[in-house]
């Protein structure tokens, strides 16, 4: 589902620092009752960002699921609002932030 979609890019962007951060997995928590995920659903799609030899292509092949553009831009906000729950900006999640609004074309049009 785009729902499920959604989820894993925040899930990988949480996972970009290798570390899942307890204020991370509580906005995801939070995110994923908002879209009504299971915790279940939530530890299969870890468990395939975990077992996933390349990151980057996942990233990139992830964020194209996502064609709308309100979902697109829904999703960003949720990608911000994850990278300032841990306080801390890592390279790594910026770099996951990145690659997705590289691939969505986002650069240009942030007003």
């Amino acid at each position: 589902s785009k729902e499920e979609i959604i989820l894993k890019l925040l899930l990988l962007m949480a996972f970009a620092d290798k570390k899942y951060m307890e204020e991370e997995k509580e906005l995801i928590n939070e995110i994923s009752e908002q879209l009504n995920i299971s915790n279940e659903k939530v530890d299969l799609i870890i468990n395939e960002i975990d077992k996933s030899k390349d990151y980057t292509k996942l990233c990139r092949e992830t964020s194209n699921l996502i064609t709308d553009k309100s979902d697109r831009e829904k999703t960003i906000k949720l990608l911000s609002k994850m990278i300032a729950s841990d306080k801390i900006v890592h390279q790594k999640e910026l770099f996951a932030y990145q690659i997705i609004a590289e691939e969505w074309n986002m650069y240009q049009e942030s007003e």
